[in-house]
């Protein structure tokens, strides 16, 4: 009776973790078909003609496939004159703008976020605990309170229709969050490290530059990865201080479409899919760094 009654429970045990694994893929489902589906009518939208596009709503062309959409922005021609063409015309230089700008972003992040999240991580100073919640604070504060602001500043100083204005903008908004970041990924790291470092002949420069930031790799991935993902798809600062191609980011020149009329949607997906398409990649090349970048942050 008793093994009986050992064995109900064990069954009972086991019926119960397998509702719970079920329940937890079927959410990991609907959660990623919600992520997913979007972008992969986007792809389909694409890859169709405008005729086709205009039917009854289709996932995917049924009257055949044509990358005809994205040619217009891979190799356009200058003398071509139809809707949207000059728009298209333009995403090449607005993405070598957006990637400079990100790029930019990303460099500054790394090298002031990793100095500053160093400092807090290892020197206990009176107010570091108030200077993180300065920080939390400044990332917390909505972009539209500050755009005046920041407009006025950037045309007293001559920065508008530069891409440093929009640099500087990015920075003010992601260097917060690579601070928090990095710091509790660098409390995670052995302090004994560092001495065994010192203890060899390096100085503390050495020290960190050799030793501790190697070690650190996956979270300054993860940093880098997010402050390149906020600053190529940043939207409001780098319209309001670019003007001219010479400083447009893609997503300012993707909304340009608006502008025009009776613009074919294919078109405009093949854009939205040229504008996603890096930050996707990315994620998916770095992805194991980014889950151990937040990982020993969380733990940090």
């Amino acid at each position: 009776m008793l093994q009986y009654s050992h064995f109900s429970e064990e069954m009972n045990v086991s019926a119960r973790y397998n509702l719970q694994r079920i329940a937890l893929y079927a959410a990991v489902g609907v959660a990623v078909a919600y992520i997913v589906a979007p972008f992969v009518w986007l792809i389909g939208q694409s890859l169709m003609t405008e005729a086709e596009s205009g039917k009854a709503a289709r996932w995917l062309p049924q009257e055949g496939w044509t990358v005809a959409n994205y040619r217009a922005y891979v190799a356009p021609d200058p003398k071509t004159a139809e809707l949207g063409a000059a728009t298209a015309r333009s995403f090449t230089p607005a993405m070598w703008n957006s990637f400079v700008i990100a790029s930019c972003v990303t460099l500054i992040n790394l090298i002031v976020g990793s100095l500053a999240a160093y400092a807090l991580a290892r020197i206990k100073f009176r107010g570091g605990f108030g200077l993180m919640i300065f920080y939390l604070g400044s990332r917390s504060v909505p972009a539209v309170a500050i755009m005046i602001p920041m407009y006025i500043l950037m045309q007293a100083y001559g920065l508008l229709d530069t891409k440093l204005a929009v640099i500087l903008a990015h920075t003010t908004f992601t260097l917060p969050l690579t601070i928090w970041l990095l710091r509790g990924y660098f409390q995670t790291v052995p302090v004994d490290l560092e001495r065994s470092a010192r203890v060899d002949g390096c100085n503390w420069l050495n020290a960190l530059v050799r030793v501790f930031l190697p070690v650190t790799t996956p979270g300054l991935v993860a940093a880098g990865i997010f402050s390149f993902i906020f600053s190529w798809g940043e939207f409001l600062f780098a319209l309001l201080f670019t003007t001219t191609l010479n400083s447009k980011t893609v997503t300012v020149v993707a909304s340009e479409f608006v502008a025009e009329i009776a613009i074919p949607f294919p078109l405009i997906a093949a854009g939205g899919v040229i504008v996603v398409l890096l930050p996707i990649c990315l994620a998916f090349v770095f992805q194991r760094f980014i889950m151990e970048g937040i990982g020993g942050a969380v733990t940090g």
